[in-house]
């Protein structure tokens, strides 16, 4: 017993033509050029996010210090700062606190500005408050 032989086809046989496959490759490889771009810039943006976070916790800590009467009360400029175990503040970390008194007597509104550098760029971030100290 014989099988049937599969019907010719007339024309063009199945397949992908070059023209095809290479605008494929030009699609795969735009692709991951993109996603690479993508996967160079995150040690940036982590270091840029670290900054951050650090210069944050430098201005909560001189605030919970100001709360505590460890730090005076008054417009002034702070550095030093050493935020976490093995974490480097940023680069020239520099909070300058500004207070104001408010209406209420004993009540005081507390600015701290915070100067830092990370990646070559000049960062400020700022911190807004109220805080009571008995007269």
């Amino acid at each position: 017993m014989r099988l049937p032989l599969p019907p010719r086809r007339s024309g063009r046989e199945s397949g992908f033509s070059l023209v095809e496959v290479l605008i494929a490759l030009v699609l795969v490889g735009t692709a991951l050029l993109m996603g690479m771009g993508l996967a160079l810039q995150q040690p940036r943006i982590v270091r840029r996010l670290d900054g951050e976070r650090q210069a944050f916790r430098a201005m909560e800590a001189t605030l919970e210090a100001v709360r505590a009467g460890v730090v005076p009360l008054r417009t002034a400029e702070l550095g030093g700062f050493v935020t976490a175990v093995g974490t480097p503040a940023p680069k020239n970390l520099q909070i300058q606190m500004q207070v104001d008194p408010e209406g209420t007597p004993g009540l005081f509104q507390v600015t701290l500005l915070a100067r830092y550098e990370v990646e070559h760029r000049k960062v400020e971030k700022t911190l807004r408050t109220l805080v009571w100290s008995p007269p």
